[in-house]
């Protein structure tokens, strides 16, 4: 900034011992001098405006410049601001979303797993119930003549019986030929019968020559024999019959012990004697 100028205006005025302040010159003079004092002043006042208003100028327009820059940095910040918040607002929002996303998804195949499960269980359960009723319907239709059948076990043994007596008195010689008829009459019979039952399931069981099993068989007595071997049926009291795979009655037998003690030692007495010849 310039300095400004100090103007200085100096008078003088010559003391006078008889000068009259009434004198009209002395007023005129007075007068002057103070308008030529307030016209400087004037000047003055102008030329330091003028000075204060060509340095204040650059200044202000300095200061315009600089606002508007300022205005447009700030406008433009406060853009990017926007910009940047408005991404980032965005982003969290596409964040969030895909997070409830996943975990909806996550939830509905967890849903959808446990209602599967559920369902196959489900439909297990249902074919295993099928199934079952199934096993027991054929079971119960399978056994469902158990009943019949076992109360036609009794008549083949009364046939059975009758055939037998029949037979011993057809084997003597003064047996007359209706009984000889009665009898093959009988076995006829009984065989028809026999075929007719197994129709149904129900099957003799065989004794007579077989191992003696517990499940089929039922010992009445155990007796040596030199002859047939230990654990074998050797004669066969009252017969058995299955129902398919049930037993339905068992077969009542005689079991062979094996060959007593003294057989046993003469056997081996035996061998000893041909081991000795050879």
């Amino acid at each position: 900034m310039s300095d400004v100028k100090e103007i200085y205006i100096e008078t003088e005025i010559e003391p006078n011992q008889e000068n009259d302040p009434d004198d009209p010159e002395e007023k005129t003079f007075v007068a002057r001098m103070r308008e030529i004092a307030e016209t400087a002043l004037d000047t003055i006042k102008s030329e330091v405006k003028k000075e204060i208003e060509a340095q204040i100028a650059p200044v202000e327009e300095t200061a315009a410049n600089l606002s508007s820059k300022i205005k447009e940095e700030v406008a433009a910040t406060v853009q990017r601001v926007h910009a940047q918040y408005e991404a980032e607002r965005e982003e969290v929002f596409r964040t969030e979303l895909e997070k409830e996303v996943a975990a909806a998804v996550e939830h509905v195949h967890r849903e959808y797993k446990v209602e599967r499960d559920l369902l196959l269980r489900t439909a297990a359960e249902a074919e295993n119930t099928k199934k079952r009723m199934e096993t027991d319907y054929q079971r119960k239709l399978k056994y469902a003549n158990e009943e019949i059948l076992e109360g036609m076990v009794p008549v083949l043994d009364s046939l059975e019986a009758a055939i037998k007596s029949a037979t011993e008195k057809v084997e003597t010689d003064d047996a007359s030929p209706e009984i000889t008829t009665f009898s093959e009459g009988v076995e006829l019979v009984h065989k028809q019968l026999l075929t007719a039952l197994s129709n149904h399931g129900l099957i003799p069981i065989e004794a007579a020559g077989q191992t003696f099993d517990p499940y089929r068989h039922e010992a009445l007595m155990a007796v040596a024999s030199d002859e047939i071997p230990e654990g074998e049926v050797m004669e066969e009291f009252r017969r058995g019959y299955m129902l398919h795979t049930r037993v339905l009655r068992a077969s009542q037998v005689v079991v062979s012990q094996g060959p007593t003690t003294e057989a046993v030692n003469e056997a081996l007495n035996d061998k000893d004697t041909t081991d000795e010849a050879e």
